[in-house]
Parts: C-alpha cells; sequence; structure tokens
C-alpha cells in the first residue's frame, strides 16, 4: 500500500511577475509553490519556509542569481536547484553544474522541459534523503562511532561499489536521465543490493549469500506460481534478508565456538534490526515484514515473535528454507559446508516443525531438477581458503542455529 506523501514546496525565484505565473500555472496543479521576485526576497523565504526545490532566474537585480545559487548551497545544501534563465551562457551553466544544480533551462521554456526538470529535481532529492535516513539510521544500529560519512567511506573503499553508487545516486543533471524511477523501483534496489554487498564485504562466509538467496527464493516464487509483483517482493526481500546483521557484534558472527545465550539473544535481533532499517527507504511494508520473520518457524518455536502456520508471512517461508538450503552449502566460522544431499536430508527432516511443509516440498523438487546447480563461487566470489573447522553432529544445529 503506497503512503499518502506530501506535495513538495518549490520555490520561484524571478523579478519578471510573466515567468513566475507561467511557472506557477504550470506546477501548481501537484505542489505547494510559493514566489519571490528578488534574492533577497527569497532568502527570506528560504530561512522561514521548508522549501524542497527552486527555480532561479539568474538575471535579477540586487542580488544575482548566481550569488543567490551559492548561497543557498552554502546554507541550505539539501534544496534541489533548477536555473531557468533568458541569460544563460556556457560559463553560467558550467558554474551552476559546478554548484551541484540539477537541472539548466533557457527561457522561453515550456511545459514538457519544466516538468521534467522538477521531477528529475524532486526524484534525486527524495532519493538522496532516503539515503541520509537510511544510513543515519544505519549508523544508530552500529553505534555513535560509525555514523553515515564512516559507511560512505566502506563504499568509496571499493571501486565496484563506487561505480553502483554512481548509476544510482549520479552527481549532476547531465547524469540523471529523464524518468528516473522512484522509490520501489530498479534503481531502489539496485541502491540496496550495493547497501547489501558493501555489509558482506565484511564477512567472508557472507560474501554472495545474498544473492544467492535471492536467486533461490525467485526459482521457488516461480515454482508457486506467484504473481509478478508477489515474485518480485520475494526478490527484494530475500536480497535484504540479513541486512540486519550489520548491527550485530562481528566478533559474533565470526565465531567458530558455540554461542551462550545472551551472545545468541544479539544475533537474534537481526531481522528485527534488519526491517527496522529498510523502513527509511520507504519500501512496502510487507517487505519489512518478511525481513522480520524470516526466522520464524513453522510450529511457532522461531524467533522473533514466534508466529507460527500460515501466521507467518509467505514471503518469510519462502525466505527461510531457501536461507536454510544456502546456509547449510556454504562455509559457516563454526562449521564447513555441509553435502548437498545432507542438505537436502535436514530441508526434508525440518519440513513442517521448522518450514512451510508445501514451500519445503517444492523447494526439494527444485533442487531435485537441478536448477539450483550453479557454481557458487562464481555468484558469490567466495573466498576459497576458508578456515577448516568441526562439523556439528546435531542436525538440529545446521538450520536453527545457524548464524
Amino acid at each position: 500500500m503506497s503512503e499518502q506523501r506530501t506535495p513538495a514546496t518549490i520555490l520561484i525565484v524571478d523579478d519578471e511577475l510573466g515567468p513566475r505565473e507561467s511557472l506557477r500555472m504550470i506546477l501548481a496543479s501537484g505542489h505547494r509553490v510559493l514566489q519571490a521576485g528578488s534574492g533577497a526576497e527569497a532568502l527570506e523565504c528560504l530561512r522561514a519556509e521548508h522549501v524542497d526545490l527552486i527555480t532561479l532566474d539568474l538575471n535579477m537585480p540586487g542580488m544575482h542569481g548566481q550569488e543567490l545559487m551559492r548561497t543557498v548551497r552554502s546554507e541550505f545544501p539539501q534544496i534541489e536547484i533548477v536555473i531557468i534563465t533568458g541569460c544563460g551562457s556556457i560559463e553560467s551553466a558550467a558554474e551552476g553544474v559546478r554548484a551541484g544544480i540539477c537541472d539548466y533551462i533557457q527561457k522561453p521554456f515550456d511545459v514538457v522541459q519544466v516538468s521534467a526538470a522538477v521531477g528529475r529535481a524532486l526524484s534525486r532529492k527524495g532519493a538522496r534523503d532516503r539515503l541520509t535516513s537510511f544510513l543515519e539510521e544505519l549508523g544508530g544500529v552500529v553505534g555513535h562511532d560509525r555514523g553515515a560519512q564512516a559507511i560512505l567511506e566502506d563504499i568509496k573503499r571499493s571501486e565496484k561499489l563506487r561505480e553502483r553508487v554512481g548509476v544510482v545516486f549520479p552527481e549532476s543533471a547531465e547524469q540523471y536521465p529523464v524518468g528516473v524511477k522512484a522509490i520501489g523501483e530498479p534503481r531502489t534496489m539496485e541502491f540496496l543490493e550495493v547497501l547489501a554487498e558493501t555489509i558482506e564485504v565484511k564477512d567472508r562466509f557472507m560474501r554472495g549469500h545474498a544473492r544467492r538467496v535471492s536467486f533461490y527464493a525467485s526459482l521457488l516464487a516461480e515454482r508457486l506460481s506467484l504473481d509478478p509483483e508477489a515474485s518480485e517482493e520475494v526478490r527484494v526481500a530475500a536480497f535484504l534478508h540479513d541486512l540486519g546483521k550489520v548491527g550485530v557484534p562481528t566478533d559474533l558472527l565470526l565465531r567458530a565456538g558455540a554461542l551462550d545465550s545472551t551472545e545468541r539473544a544479539l544475533v537474534e535481533q537481526h531481522p528485527t534490526i534488519g526491517a527496522r532499517l529498510v523502513k527509511p527507504l520507504a519500501i512496502p511494508n510487507s517487505i519489512a515484514s518478511a525481513i522480520q520473520h524470516h526466522h520464524e518457524w513453522w510450529d511457532g518455536t522461531g524467533y522473533p515473535d514466534g508466529l507460527k502456520g500460515e501466521e507467518i508471512p509467505r514471503t518469510s517461508r519462502i525466505i527461510a528454507v531457501v536461507d536454510a538450503f544456502d546456509a547449510m552449502s556454504s562455509d559457516r566460522p563454526y562449521r564447513r559446508a555441509l553435502a548437498r544431499s545432507t542438505a537436502i536430508d535436514e530441508i526434508r527432516h525440518f519440513a513442517g516443525t521448522q518450514f512451510d511443509p508445501h514451500c519445503a516440498k517444492e523447494f526439494l523438487a527444485i533442487l531435485e531438477s537441478g536448477a539450483c546447480d550453479i557454481d557458487l563461487e562464481i555468484v558469490s566470489d567466495a573466498v576459497s581458503d576458508a578456515h577448516s573447522t568441526t562439523q556439528s553432529a546435531d542436525s538440529a544445529s545446521h538450520i536453527g542455529a545457524q548464524r
């Protein structure tokens, strides 16, 4: 269900009444529109009102448009700027790009130009606002010494991730394509994948886990004949299911030995943390719920809320069985990967207790068909020299105690 959103506030800054009124007529139907006839009046308005975007003429008496642009960038960096001017030049356009404007339109303008530019600017602002909110929430979960800037530094250290972030969150209007996707569409998933992979980089045993679980979950969703929307929800939630592990002390995730009850309680917070983390991104509540409940058991003995049977969201039930298969099929700090036949036996054994029996049955059919026979080294870029640990003889620990 989509949430009701407050219309964006746009400040039109132009010393001529005609262009101001034309822009007001174009924008008023979907936005809250304010007007200013000078740079000084614009600053007075900005200091008194919440504004998301300003359209700015360069050739104004008193405070020139370029001076106002620099002041806005300094005092209100979160506000997007679209220049709409009749006296533009290559130099002024270049200065605008350097100042981080979103678009540059020459007068006379038309409805299509203005609507497209404003749409791009507001999409970029929305994406950046959500990114900032997400990183602040992430910093709060990880600790006060691990804020947004530190997390961004992790991304900067990886050339591959930097390139992907650059595609999702371009810095200039020239990079930003017309019709940029809104939240919940492909660009949002690109960003979430970047963040999930950034987190996985810290734990060699988890590298590629999100991508593999998403792959397996998509196969199971198709097997269960889910509609396209539900299948996409499964894919997204499966990719993000372990995002909350960023809030779990790394030494616990990498512990080769057993965890005590207090330590296990900390690890078991990760589904709740993950659900909390994705909420600032305004993705559907159903995805957050799927993340929250992917460790519930069919018999009601799972965590964090002890849901049972069909009380557990269907997407969570799908993730639960494929997550367990990947966990058993991969090296972990506390044991080496189990044989495929052993993993299959474990899923069959726990169908109806840990797993939705129907989901387990259909996933076993997929495994038997060979559809899951992928090269895990290629998919996950897994490290081949994982250290050897003692394999547990307790079958329940392979699934129920996975970290």
